[in-house]
């Protein structure tokens, strides 16, 4: 008992002097030396704190960021001329002269952006001021962070890419439709939202591609090759995030790889998530889409070479890849031999031609047809008024519109039923550089048909030219490449128009190419403005050819114009096939061996003439409005007279040109049926044929480009029958899919 008392006494002794001895430190250390100064920094530390933890909860903190560093040059520029202030005050020193503190200054306050100070060469007077030290303190810290948002800028978004794209691999990547993009730009970005849009279960990813370095290994090293950045613009990057697309960067991208290096393309250019992310989804696209057609192209063939990446797929149709060139006569090849290349590679190669897409957006636009600026008779479907032409610009755009026009206008004249006479004036200030090759290609087109002239459209001599065709023109189009320039000339051309034209002229279409996204709006509010206020007129103005119309999934990866071109292809046959599978059997490799045996044709040979017969069926799709405007059919809806010649359709015998029908109905499918034979020719004088006795598809020569009362028998002409009854049954089935 005893001592159990004295060990609670010695315990509680222990204890008091403890507490004793804590009570002495606190009053010692914490009340005399730093109770007044923690208090202070512990309550600003809360303080900030408290703002902090407010601005990540409420989300602000993101769009101060971001304010931050969208205005990183002014904020620093501030912050760098109040630090030469700091130190303007801080060097002062009364035997010194001004011009001796200010150039110190400037060179001090430099240095804070690389965290570091000139404190010791401040007065100490200043040093010991409680407010100049806080001054001081807080311009350095921002001067700091305004290093640290630049480095950040440079290279944080390169550092969250690769989070990003390391945990998509490992978690979302398997199984998925993957589109990849080698390089960004406008058409790139509008490609992929509309991806975004169409379809679930894709994965978007883009490629950097650093084009300051390109393959040139003796060029200086640009910053972005040291710092390994993403050089995307900050506007690109928020539309990239807003569809969710992965983003990584690379130096020279395929186009500068070798052959060796080409066997494994993502880890030659350090890309080896990328590239498994790729082996692992279940189909692969991959688009070249920059204005520079020859680092295109060769990517894309580099891109051929990836066997890792082949051997990725069982089904080797899952990978495409395509390519933005002018479908011309040496990238046609790419085009046409990787359609039909069989086993021997397993990526396919498709063109993307903005011209020619540009003017399918016409071809398919029913207003915009050359029929709807020609008087016709709806009973005979025949022409009386020749169709002129004006083409301003004739470079890629501009050709494509002559075609466009030439094929699209051939009509049947009354008075001797032949071709309505057609004439086109292209102008263009290049066109001593043009002409030659353009005569070359087309050689049945005459001086007659294609007027070339060499003027700039801001001479004298460019309006004198305008002052003598304006009364008998049908159709303008602009394709100057130059937006300013295009809209300008296109409201000039309106006004004078018509300002000279007779109201009993047929209408006129003065149609102008939109280049750049940034003028759409201005385009469209200068159109709709005019055609508003002078809509009793005879003169429209129109703009065609955005970017936004051409880069979608319906032109490019469904490729629309192609799929109705199947299904005429399958209507005209009527099979009981699908249209992909009938279009295998008329146009796929066994086709193109049939051809060769037929023809004693080489294999280049044969493909060329597999891919005239696919134009055509292309060309007969489009040309179905035309038809069916000509015939008095104005729209699509079901009517009795639709169903009367749908009738017809389907009683006519092939091989034979007559109808039985009502004389009239059937004089006038005849007379359509003359409208095909014309647009036949046009078509092939376009491809450069020429009239021959004997067909010959290697000297590209044809009997059939004649008349058709010249036509050799009843069969050749049922042809021409026979695709104006493939016409009627399409509307038929469009005007009653309900």
């Amino acid at each position: 008992m005893f001592l159990q008392i004295l060990n609670l006494l010695s315990v509680k002794i222990i204890f008091n002097n403890f507490a004793e001895s804590f009570n002495n430190w606190i009053d010692t250390y914490l009340n005399q030396y730093a109770l007044s100064l923690g208090c202070y920094l512990i309550f600003f530390f809360l303080i900030l704190l408290a703002i902090g933890a407010y601005l990540i909860i409420s989300g602000r903190s993101k769009k101060m960021f971001d304010w931050a560093n969208r205005h990183l040059s002014i904020l620093g520029l501030i912050i760098w001329f109040i630090g030469v202030l700091v130190y303007l005050i801080g060097f002062y020193r009364g035997e010194l002269a001004g011009l001796a503190i200010i150039p110190r200054a400037i060179v001090s306050s430099f240095r804070m952006f690389v965290v570091s100070n000139d404190l010791a060469r401040v007065d100490k007077l200043m040093q010991e001021d409680v407010i100049y030290m806080v001054i001081f303190s807080l311009t350095h810290f921002a001067a700091a962070l305004i290093s640290f948002l630049f480095i950040f800028r440079m290279v944080g978004y390169k550092i969250k890419s690769s989070f990003n794209i390391i945990h998509y691999n490992r978690k979302y990547a398997q199984g998925k439709d993957l589109h990849l993009f080698w390089g960004v730009n406008e058409a790139s970005c509008l490609m992929a939202e509309d991806i975004s849009r169409t379809y679930s279960n894709q994965t978007i990813i883009f490629i950097d591609v650093d084009k300051d370095n390109g393959d040139n290994t003796q060029k200086k090293a640009t910053l972005s090759y040291i710092t390994n950045t993403i050089t995307i613009k900050s506007s690109d990057i928020v539309r990239l995030d807003a569809i969710g697309a992965l983003i990584d960067h690379c130096y020279n991208g395929p186009a500068g790889l070798n052959k060796e290096e080409s066997e494994d393309i993502f880890r030659s250019l350090r890309l080896s998530n990328i590239g498994e992310i790729v082996r692992k989804s279940k189909s692969a696209r991959f688009y070249f889409l920059s204005d520079d057609e020859v680092q295109n192209i060769n990517g894309a063939l580099n891109m051929q070479l990836d066997q890792k990446t082949a051997s990725a797929f069982t089904d080797k149709s899952k990978i495409e890849i395509y390519v933005h060139a002018r479908k011309s006569a040496n990238n046609e090849v790419f085009d046409h031999y990787s359609q039909y290349n069989g086993k021997e590679q397993s990526m396919k190669i498709k063109i993307v031609d903005s011209a020619y897409l540009s003017i399918a957006e016409l071809k398919q636009s029913k207003d915009d047809l050359p029929v709807n600026c020609v008087k016709f008779d709806k009973k005979t479907g025949l022409v009386e008024s020749p169709f002129n032409a004006l083409v301003v610009g004739f470079g890629e755009t501009g050709q494509e519109a002559f075609k466009f026009l030439y094929e699209f206008s051939a009509f049947i004249d009354p008075s001797n039923m032949c071709k309505t006479k057609f004439r086109c004036y292209a102008i263009d200030d290049k066109m001593d550089h043009i002409a030659g090759l353009v005569r070359a290609k087309m050689p049945a087109i005459t001086d007659n048909e294609l007027s070339l002239s060499k003027i700039s459209v801001d001479s004298e001599e460019f309006w004198e030219k305008v002052a003598t065709i304006i009364k008998e023109l049908n159709y303008v189009v602009i394709t100057l490449n130059d937006d300013n320039l295009g809209l300008s000339l296109g409201v000039n051309l309106f006004k004078y128009a018509l300002q000279h034209r007779d109201s009993s002229q047929p209408m006129l279409k003065i149609m102008v190419r939109c280049y750049e996204k940034s003028n759409e709006k201005r385009f469209t509010e200068v159109i709709k403005h005019l055609n508003n206020s002078t809509c009793e007129y005879n003169v429209r103005i129109e703009r065609f050819g955005e970017k936004k119309k051409i880069y979608t999934c319906r032109n490019i990866i469904q490729d629309a114009i192609l799929e109705s071109a199947k299904e005429f292809n399958r209507v005209y046959y009527n099979s009981s096939q699908s249209s992909d599978e009938q279009w295998e059997e008329n146009f796929g490799e066994e086709a193109i061996s049939k051809t060769m045996s037929k023809h004693k044709l080489s294999r280049f040979h044969a493909i060329y003439d597999i891919n005239r017969r696919i134009e055509q069926n292309i060309s007969n799709a489009l040309h179905c409005q035309t038809k069916m405007i000509l015939m008095g059919f104005e729209d699509t809806k079901p009517s009795t007279r639709l169903q009367s010649y749908y009738d017809y359709a389907n009683a006519h015998i092939e091989e034979n040109t007559r109808y039985s029908c009502d004389p009239a109905d059937e004089q006038l499918l005849q007379n359509i049926a003359m409208v095909e034979h014309e647009r036949w020719i046009a078509s092939h004088k376009l491809m450069g044929y020429t009239y021959g006795p004997q067909d010959n598809l290697i000297k590209k020569q044809r009997n059939c480009i004649c008349r058709w009362s010249e036509l050799k028998d009843e069969q050749t002409k049922s042809y021409d029958c026979k695709v104006v009854d493939t016409t009627i049954k399409l509307a038929y089935k469009e005007a009653t899919k309900d």
